[in-house]
């Protein structure tokens, strides 16, 4: 793993400590690396003033060359595409890898498990989408966020976890994989060459609404 040294100022004591910050990873090089970010402990930080520990969220990218793939987490980034000349020129060779940007930690960890089992990024954002507006008409309030949990070919099902309302509760919602296989037609159709674009995609629920205007649009 890699890490910078990083001044850090403590929440409780207000003291600023030098750190080392994990900022990088590879899953080839780390074995522990996936249960190290699904457990958190790649952000436990702790003063080493007053002892007070906590979670530290800072960009980090986690690499599985062997599944070709990467998550980059960015803390709340917005952009649709982020390009790092650096890590371009990096892995260069590597032009088959798909390379994801995320705003949240529970978002780099929904999509590592998305593309560790193939699934299409792109079309499960859609079959999200889809469903979470189904959810919204039925509990009649809004959805904050959305996650997948499971795809089941025996039970032809995929599932995902909203919340929803003021209090953000758990919903869950299960809809037939049809759904699903008909958004990677649309997208094999329509946005094949997203996966083209050079950088870092934030493949989310702003990219899938687009998708579908867009979609919408061309009918």
């Amino acid at each position: 793993m890699q890490s910078v040294s990083k001044f850090v100022v403590c929440p409780k004591c207000n003291e600023q400590t030098l750190s080392e910050i994990i900022i990088s990873g590879n899953t080839a090089e780390d074995t522990n690396l996936r249960n190290m970010v699904f457990s958190d402990n790649i952000f436990r930080w702790k003063c080493k003033k007053c002892g007070f520990s906590s979670k530290y969220q800072h960009p980090f990218l986690y690499n599985d060359i062997s599944r070709k793939f990467m998550v980059y987490y960015i803390p709340q980034v917005e952009r649709l595409r982020v390009v790092d000349n650096k890590l371009e020129a990096e892995f260069a060779e590597l032009s088959d890898i798909k390379k994801r940007v995320v705003p949240d930690i529970n978002a780099m960890k929904e999509k590592i498990v998305i593309l560790e089992r193939g699934i299409n990024d792109l079309a499960l954002e859609m079959t999200k989408l889809a469903v979470s507006e189904i959810v919204s008409k039925e509990t009649g309030h809004t959805v904050y966020s959305g996650y997948f949990t499971d795809m089941n070919e025996e039970e032809n099902t995929i599932s995902f976890q909203f919340f929803v309302g003021s209090d953000k509760r758990s919903y869950i919602q299960s809809t037939r994989l049809e759904v699903y296989r008909h958004s990677v037609e649309i997208v094999k159709k329509k946005f094949a060459n997203d996966e083209k674009q050079r950088g870092f995609l934030n493949i989310g629920r702003q990219w899938a609404k687009n998708a579908f205007d867009t979609y919408r649009g061309s009918r």
